[in-house]
């Protein structure tokens, strides 16, 4: 089980407001962020221009952004590839957590291929509101990359718009070795 800590970590991370962390190897220009760790051969680059970072969580191998209007929030983990099993595999992992227990258990779980991206998209019924989500798993150059993507919409049912609205910013994250 990876360090981050599993399925809790994805409800919370559409709840909380957050961050890009510096100590990272984030890196902020007028161009994309850029996100990588010295022991990986890969880039990440998000180029929303509007996505802020958020250092008041900084964690070793992790990244996170928030975009205000339309929210959004992107957050993630590079981790070594052989840390990755699978998308069920890892799946099966994250959805066991007790945070997606009774009323918040996901709905419309979908597996599906974005490019290079494995991906799962679900959403979760909160008080009020249905969070989207996408968890987006690639491995290259020997790292594993873990990005899960959400948003929330104050209506009561899922819509499909917000589901296209994270595949759509999941399009725009660039993956390039160093």
């Amino acid at each position: 089980m990876r360090s981050h800590a599993g399925p809790g970590f994805a409800l919370l991370c559409a709840i909380c407001i957050g961050a890009l962390i510096a100590s990272s190897g984030v890196a902020r220009s007028e161009g994309p962020f850029t996100f990588t760790v010295p022991q990986s051969k890969v880039l990440v680059k998000i180029s929303d221009p509007l996505l802020v970072q958020d250092t008041a969580s900084a964690k070793p191998n992790y990244l996170k952004l928030t975009r205000k209007e339309p929210l959004l929030i992107v957050s993630g983990w590079l981790e070594p590839a052989q840390n990755y099993k699978g998308l069920k595999a890892f799946w099966d992992g994250e959805s066991r957590s007790p945070a997606f227990a009774g009323a918040r258990a996901p709905i419309r779980v979908e597996m599906l291929r974005e490019g290079a991206w494995e991906v799962v998209a679900f959403d979760v019924s909160v008080p009020g509101a249905v969070q989207s989500n996408l968890r987006a798993e690639r491995v290259e150059a020997g790292t594993w990359i873990d990005l899960h993507l959400s948003t929330v919409a104050r209506d009561t049912a899922p819509s499909p718009k917000l589901r296209a609205g994270l595949l759509a910013a999941l399009r725009q994250v660039q993956v390039a070795q160093k």
